[in-house]
């Protein structure tokens, strides 16, 4: 059989010269589990401009070309950062839609991921930055091997919580990211909002990212659909802001589910708020679904999750959350 192939490309933060050796880890680790890597033009030249690695236009020549090769099978980014939106004019969507390949990706790259969602019928994958999530020292756990067989191999499987999951910041710029050991955390569980039961497809998208692309082209419907929310630095002050402009933009009217994910960093400057604290206020009264502390996103280990998947959601206070994909999108009809 033959090997799968990863086109790796850097549409955003230059991580693979910021990070060389974790980056070279990941991009081992990743072809011990069998994959081939190819290298875009960009990451293999080194080219470098402080927070990226070239003009927009560059990063979206070397995503395309990555993308025209018929041996590739996936797209992985080495990690988010904060311009992949920058991208968007410059990509060739009949020639993405061509492609069929699968774009893993989390953070920033839900620029991209929207993107795909609306000029195509492509379905990108929620997760798996390369240097992010297959960077850990520790190896690829247990959990997030799992995570890949159902993935790739299932189209119906239950969402399953992780045991314990950590939060931690390991410094990528110094040692600590293999000489200090992660710290992990009891994990509370999936906790609910607001009770209720829904079958709907499902989008993925940081919240921070989605807010930059509102008012643009490029935003899918989110007509009855569950939304994830994930978040890296959720400042209290600018997750209000970034609440609101969602609120204000309709798109919380329009869902049949909500689901927050735990941000990596908390802060809340003072005001003794809980982030909850804050999803609440915004909100206010809902007639769907909603929970919160799900694993998504930054903290670790983080679930996979192919967008437009059909997703069953239970929530019930007494009983607890139940989270069924029915239909993966990951694996083609």
């Amino acid at each position: 059989m033959r090997k799968k192939v990863i086109g790796v490309y850097a549409p955003s933060s230059p991580a693979h010269i910021w990070f060389e050796e974790k980056y070279l880890f990941a991009k081992k680790q990743l072809e011990n589990m069998g994959f081939e890597i190819i290298e875009g033009s960009l990451v293999k030249n080194r080219a470098y401009q402080g927070y990226r690695t070239a003009s927009a236009k560059e990063r979206a020549k070397e995503m395309m070309e990555l993308v025209k090769n018929k041996d590739i099978d996936i797209m992985m980014p080495v990690i988010g950062g904060y311009n992949s939106g920058s991208l968007l004019p410059y990509l060739d969507f009949d020639e993405i839609k061509k492609s069929k390949k699968k774009f893993f990706g989390y953070s920033d790259i839900t620029a991209i991921q929207m993107a795909i969602l609306k000029e195509t019928d492509l379905k990108p994958i929620y997760g798996g930055n390369l240097v992010s999530t297959f960077g850990e020292y520790e190896g690829i756990s247990d959990f997030l091997k799992n995570i890949l067989d159902n993935l790739f191999l299932k189209k119906s499987y239950p969402l399953e919580e992780p045991i314990f999951y950590s939060n931690k910041f390991l410094n990528a710029f110094t040692d600590e990211w293999k000489v200090k050991k992660r710290e992990y955390i009891k994990n509370e569980g999936w906790l609910v909002l607001n009770e209720g039961e829904v079958k709907a497809k499902v989008i993925i998208a940081n919240i921070d990212t989605l807010v930059s692309l509102l008012g643009t082209k490029y935003i899918p419907s989110f007509d009855s659909k569950i939304l994830i929310l994930e978040e890296m630095n959720a400042n209290i002050d600018l997750e209000e802001r970034n609440l609101n402009t969602l609120k204000m933009s309709g798109i919380f009217e329009k869902l049949e589910g909500l689901i927050f994910s735990k941000p990596e960093l908390y802060d809340e400057k003072n005001s003794n708020f809980k982030y909850i604290d804050i999803i609440k206020e915004v909100l206010g009264e809902r007639k769907y679904p909603i929970i919160y502390n799900f694993d998504c996103g930054h903290t670790v280990p983080s679930l996979i999750i192919s967008q437009d998947s059909l997703l069953s959601l239970q929530a019930n206070k007494k009983e607890g959350v139940f989270l069924k994909i029915i239909d993966n999108s990951f694996i083609d009809k």
